[in-house]
């Protein structure tokens, strides 16, 4: 497997100043945003997901990248644990606390602690409401009435699931059937599709905000497109790296709210940000995307 480090190493210095320079390429400075399905409120199209540094409290790097993100007009941290007090009480001294929208996770099996949990992030924050609280289907689907009840007495304005893996979908499905969740988030990039083909189109027709993870899928990505010279026409939609070629092909799918990637590095930051500033590419450059990736595997 290849990670970003070693993937970056390998492109050169090419690959470097790329990244340097993804917001003047694009012609504008900060991410586009879409609506959350139902609501007045919008997203920008690349979120933060648990980072290490979050993960491990690390005060420094995790001011610059939230700094960073913020300043480009990032809003979606999704984070887990103690990685959540961490991310509230940073954005809270960087003056960021309006600008993030905080998703984190929570057990409907064991409510008493997870409204414990909710309550001590609220306080962090200063809000009336969390963002929103979701849970992974094993958990969250039979008991989904306790998220329902949290968001029917203003715990939070948002409930949804989130998985990373096909072999969760029909179960996530079968709460989105019935018209109460928010947000669904689910493992999509150009080598994991099949949530196009399940759960992106009932997201849309229930209203139902989509986030995505693994978009590099863990590095192996970057395993695949190694030594590949990215597609000539990739500058039509503003385009300049295979980060960015990979976010892209999520975010021209019309269902997608948001790409969670996941990052200590300030360098990848930019880079990733730089997937959702510019142009889009259209369905038919979409497949194309895919086609490329898949030619390489």
């Amino acid at each position: 497997m290849t990670d970003r480090r070693k993937f970056l190493q390998y492109t050169g210095t090419a690959a470097l100043a790329a990244l340097a320079t993804p917001i003047s390429q694009a012609g504008q400075r900060r991410l586009a945003t879409r609506r959350i399905p139902g609501t007045d409120e919008s997203l920008a199209v690349v979120g933060l997901g648990q980072s290490r540094a979050f993960r491990e409290g690390d005060a420094e790097t995790s001011k610059l990248l939230l700094n960073t993100f913020f300043d480009y007009g990032g809003g979606y941290v999704d984070c887990r644990g103690d990685s959540r007090y961490h991310v509230a009480s940073v954005s809270k001294t960087l003056g960021g606390n309006e600008a993030v929208f905080l998703g984190s996770y929570f057990s409907g099996a064991d409510a008493t602690k997870s409204e414990t949990s909710a309550q001590r992030l609220r306080a962090i924050r200063g809000a009336d409401s969390l963002d929103l609280m979701h849970g992974v289907p094993e958990d969250g689907v039979p008991n989904w009435d306790v998220f329902r009840g949290w968001k029917d007495t203003g715990l939070t304005r948002h409930i949804g699931l989130a998985r990373h893996n096909a072999r969760y979908y029909d179960s996530m499905m079968k709460v989105m059937a019935t018209g109460t969740m928010d947000f669904v988030q689910v493992n999509l990039s150009p080598l994991e599709t099949e949530a196009e083909d399940r759960i992106l189109p009932m997201a849309m027709d229930k209203g139902v905000a989509v986030t995505t993870n693994r978009p590099f899928i863990n590095g192996r990505y970057f395993s695949v497109v190694k030594g590949h010279a990215l597609p000539a026409w990739a500058v039509e939609f503003d385009c300049t790296t295979w980060a960015q070629f990979s976010i892209k092909y999520i975010l021209s799918h019309p269902a997608v709210n948001c790409v969670l990637t996941e990052t200590e590095n300030p360098k990848h930051l930019l880079d990733n940000l730089g997937g959702g500033i510019g142009h889009m590419p259209d369905a038919a450059t979409r497949k194309k995307m895919r086609k490329v990736v898949m030619d390489l595997v």
